[in-house]
């Protein structure tokens, strides 16, 4: 059963808090990153270390940094080995009890750490604390919720076998178990967060959070929207060394709606009746994952 925690204030003095570790990695993202430290700041919680590692950037980022550096734990702008690399060096000076990152495109709903937090203190000894959250546009406006009927659950067959259905800004991680599993696999480009949320759930059952905490970017410039097949061969990999399957029922939906997505652009290659062909073993690939837990879109149907 997902866990609904209503966050609320109190007099507690900020030791009676977890202490939240939040990382923001950047590179020219000045676009979004005021927003995005806001969202952290703005909060108000009591225990708070915040980071923010800029990867060299060349844009406003540093400015808009250097202003909030008062409030920082920690923060550099200096050239680094990617975005994994950036969240590693981040996580490594981490001193709290709960570590999450919040990529400088994404920003946190209000209340967001105190609701984990209060998770965190019910239900002690997760791996990792998820919550739903909003899918936005580029400019932040809500195109949807994440979680379907926001019904937050956690099934591990259904992530090994299926797809990353975690909200990776809604995601807190318990330290010690995240400096037990390793950090982000820095080869990886698309799934480090999946592969992360696999090794994770291994050593202990993650808490969902009923609860919208994060609001996550969707547009044309994102890594998820321009991996195409380099990223599916990617999450083959990782699927393949978590489950053991060569390809799972999860990467194969990947792989067929990156190629539906061809089939459309490209009519001169494919006709529309080869795109039917492959919208039904695509319907038929995603209603297997129903024999571990999911529906058809991916999402958990049950807890484990």
């Amino acid at each position: 059963m997902s866990h609904s925690t209503p966050a609320h204030s109190d007099d507690s003095s900020p030791a009676d808090w977890p202490k939240l570790s939040v990382i923001t990695p950047s590179f020219n993202q000045g676009e979004f990153l005021e927003q995005c430290i806001d969202s952290v700041l703005s909060q108000n919680y009591p225990n708070l270390e915040y980071l923010i590692l800029d990867g060299g950037s060349t844009d406003q980022s540093p400015r808009i940094i250097e202003r909030h550096r008062p409030r920082l734990a920690f923060a550099i702008s200096e050239k680094d080995g990617g975005q994994s690399d950036a969240i590693n060096k981040g996580i490594s000076r981490a001193t709290g009890d709960l570590v999450a990152w919040l990529n400088a495109d994404d920003f946190y709903l209000p209340d967001a750490l105190r609701t984990i937090a209060q998770a965190y203190r019910k239900y002690p000894g997760g791996s990792f604390y998820f919550g739903d959250g909003l899918r936005v546009d580029r400019q932040g406006k809500p195109i949807a919720g994440f979680f379907p009927g926001g019904h937050v659950r956690f099934n591990r067959p259904a992530l090994l076998l299926g797809l990353n259905y975690i909200l990776q800004p809604s995601t807190f991680m318990d330290r010690k178990l995240l400096q037990k599993s390793g950090l982000l696999d820095g080869s990886l480009h698309w799934g480090m967060d999946g592969d992360l949320w696999m090794r994770l759930s291994a050593l202990a059952a993650p808490v969902p959070v009923d609860a919208k905490l994060s609001a996550t970017r969707e547009y044309a410039d994102t890594k998820t929207s321009t991996g195409s097949f380099t990223r599916i061969e990617e999450l083959r990999r990782i699927s393949e060394k978590h489950a053991g399957a060569p390809i799972t029922p999860g990467v194969l939906c990947y792989f067929l709606d990156t190629l539906h997505r061809l089939t459309r652009d490209r009519p001169d290659l494919y006709p529309p009746a080869y795109r039917a062909d492959i919208e039904r073993f695509w319907a038929a690939t995603a209603a297997l994952m129903g024999q571990f837990g999911a529906g058809n879109d991916g999402f958990p149907l049950r807890n484990e």
